[in-house]
C-alpha cells in the first residue's frame, strides 16, 4: 500500500502538468494547478509520516524512502502548494500587463508541476545515478521556467542559459564522483560495483578512504554548484532575480536543498571510511566561503531580488557549516535551518513579487513607503526581512543559534568568530536594503510607478499564503513542535549522527 502511494505521489504532478498544458485559459489552468497540488499534499501525508518510523523500497531498490526522504518531500509538497496558490494571482497580473500570454501561462503551470516532480524524484532516488539524473532534470525544467519557455525576456534568457551551462558543467563533477564511488565498491559485492545508497551505506566502512576522499571532492564541487555554495554560486543571483517570483521561491526554498540533500547522502557513505575531519572540513570551508562572499555582495546590491538571492547563498553556507560541524546538535541545527529558510525565503520572494507588481520595478531605490502604502504586505515583508537576517524571535534565529552553539561546544572558535562576523554584515545588508523600501518616503506618491489596485479572489488567496508563511516563521521562532524535533532526529540518524 505504501509503495503504491509513493508511485501515486510521483504521478500526480506529472498528470497535473499534462492537464494544465492542455487547458484553455488562465482560470482553468490555475484551478487545475491548485487542485493537483492539494491532491499531492493529501496523498503524500501517509508515506511521509510512515517514512519517519520505517523505510520503503520499490523497483528493486531503485526508489527508496526513509526519514530524510520524508522530511525533504514534506517541504517540497508544502512549498509546491503555496507556489501554486500564489501563482494564480501572480500570473493574472502578468497576463493583464502583457508580460506573458495564455500559451505562456499554460507552459508555466505545466513546467511548475514538472519541476515539482523532478524534485520529488530526487528525494526518493536510492540509486545514485538516478538521483544525479533527477537533479540534472531540475536544472533543465527550472531553466525553462526562468525564461526560455515562459517570458522570453532578454535578461531572463541570458540568466537561464548561464544557469544551464554552469550547473550542467558543475554537476558533471558530481557524476565523476559517482563513478569513483562505483569503482570503490568493486570487490565488496561479488565483484560488482554498487550504486544504491542503501547498499553503499552497508559497506561504507570497507571503502578505500583515499578513493572516497577524491569522490567526495567531486561531489562537493558538483552538487555544491547546484546548491549555490561559493565560489560556485555565480549562476544563482541572475537566475533567482530573473525568474517569476513563485519560481524564485521554489528555487531558493527547496531546489538548493535538493542538491545539498545529495551531499548529505554522500556524507553518510564517505565518513565511515575517511572519518569526519575530511568531510567536515570541506563542508565548513564551503560554508564560510558562502557566508563571507554573500555578506559582502549583499552590501552593494541595488536590486532587491538579487539581494534575496545572495541571502540564499548565505543560508546555504550556514546549512553547510552545520553539516560540517557534525554531531546530533549541529545536524539538528542544519536540518532545522533547511525548514526555516524554506519558509522565510519563499515568504520574501512572494512579497517581492507583489511589491514589483505594484511599483513596476525591482530597484531598491525606486521603492519606498511599503509599510504605509500597503500595510499588510509591508508587515509581512518586515517579518521576512528580520527572519532572514537572523533576528529573534523568528525561526531562522533558532537554527542559526543551534549551529553556533554546536560550533562553540566543539571548540571551533574560528568558525564561531567568522560566523558572527558574517552574520552581522548580513544583518546590516538586509536591514539597510529593505529599510528604505519599507519605510522611506512618507506617502505613496513619492514612489516610482506606484499603483494601487482592487484585490480580486486570487490576490486574497496569495495574501492567505503569505500570512500563513509569516505565522509559521513567527511560531517556529518561539516553539518547535515535538513532531518536527522527532522528524529531524530521525533524519540525523539516517545521515549518521548518533
Amino acid at each position: 500500500m505504501e509503495n503504491n502511494l509513493i508511485i501515486l505521489v510521483l504521478m500526480i504532478p506529472l498528470a497535473t502538468a499534462c492537464l494544465c498544458y492542455v487547458s484553455r485559459g488562465h482560470s482553468s489552468a490555475a484551478g487545475l494547478s491548485i487542485a493537483g497540488s492539494v491532491a499531492l499534499a493529501g496523498f503524500s501525508i501517509k508515506p511521509v509520516i510512515t517514512a519517519f518510523s520505517t523505510t520503503a523500497s520499490l523497483f528493486n531498490g531503485m526508489l527508496y524512502m526513509d526519514a530524510l526522504s520524508g522530511y525533504m518531500m514534506s517541504i517540497i509538497v508544502f512549498l509546491g502548494l503555496a507556489s501554486s496558490v500564489y501563482s494564480a494571482g501572480y500570473l493574472e497580473h502578468e497576463l493583464a500587463s502583457g508580460l506573458t500570454s495564455i500559451k505562456g501561462v499554460r507552459k508555466y503551470y505545466a513546467l511548475l508541476h514538472l519541476f515539482i516532480f523532478t524534485m520529488l524524484l530526487v528525494t526518493v532516488s536510492n540509486n545514485l545515478a538516478l538521483m544525479w539524473i533527477a537533479i540534472e532534470a531540475t536544472t533543465l525544467v527550472s531553466a525553462l521556467l526562468i525564461g526560455l519557455g515562459v517570458y522570453k525576456r532578454e535578461l531572463a534568457i541570458e540568466a537561464a542559459w548561464k544557469y544551464i551551462i554552469l550547473c550542467s558543467v558543475g554537476i558533471t563533477f558530481a557524476l565523476l564522483g559517482i563513478f569513483i564511488t562505483y569503482y570503490a565498491s568493486f570487490g565488496l559485492n561479488a565483484g560488482q560495483g554498487m550504486l544504491n545508497w542503501t547498499d553503499l551505506r552497508a559497506v561504507a566502512a570497507k571503502l578505500n578512504p583515499a578513493t572516497m576522499e577524491l569522490a567526495f571532492v567531486f561531489i562537493m564541487i558538483g552538487y555544491g554548484t547546484k546548491a549555490g555554495l561559493a565560489p560556485l554560486h555565480n549562476w544563482l543571483p541572475d537566475a533567482h532575480s530573473q525568474a517569476p517570483s513563485p519560481i524564485s521561491a521554489l528555487l531558493s526554498g527547496i531546489l538548493l536543498n535538493t542538491a545539498f540533500y545529495g551531499i548529505l547522502r554522500f556524507v553518510a557513505v564517505v565518513e565511515p571510511s575517511t572519518g569526519h575531519a575530511f568531510t567536515g572540513g570541506l563542508l565548513i570551508f564551503f560554508g564560510l566561503a558562502s557566508m563571507g562572499i554573500a555578506s559582502v555582495f549583499m552590501l552593494v546590491q541595488k536590486n532587491y531580488k538579487r539581494l534575496l538571492a545572495y541571502s540564499s547563498i548565505e543560508h546555504m553556507g550556514i546549512i553547510s557549516i552545520g553539516a560540517g560541524i557534525g554531531g546530533p546538535a549541529a545536524l539538528y541545527g542544519a536540518l532545522l535551518h533547511i525548514l526555516n529558510h524554506g519558509l522565510a525565503k519563499p515568504l520574501m520572494f512572494f512579497t517581492s513579487g507583489r511589491i514589483q507588481a505594484r511599483f513596476g520595478t525591482a530597484k531598491i531605490e525606486s521603492v519606498c513607503g511599503v509599510l504605509k502604502s500597503m500595510p499588510l504586505l509591508g508587515s509581512i515583508a518586515f517579518i521576512g526581512v528580520f527572519a532572514l537576517a537572523g533576528s529573534p524571535p523568528f525561526n531562522v534565529f533558532l537554527s542559526e543559534f543551534a549551529i553556533l552553539k554546536a560550533a562553540a561546544d566543539s571548540g571551533s572558535w574560528t568558525v564561531v568568530v567568522m560566523f558572527l562576523l558574517f552574520a552581522s554584515i548580513v544583518f546590516y545588508g538586509m536591514a539597510s536594503g529593505f529599510g528604505r523600501m519599507l519605510f522611506g518616503c512618507k506617502d505613496a506618491a513619492g514612489c516610482t510607478n506606484f499603483s494601487s489596485g482592487q484585490q480580486d479572489l486570487w490576490d486574497k488567496a496569495a495574501n492567505a499564503v503569505m500570512i500563513t508563511l509569516a505565522a509559521l516563521v513567527l511560531i517556529f521562532g518561539l516553539w518547535v513542535p515535538d513532531c518536527i524535533n522527532q522528524a529531524i532526529s530521525a533524519c540525523a540518524a539516517v545521515i549518521g549522527a548518533k
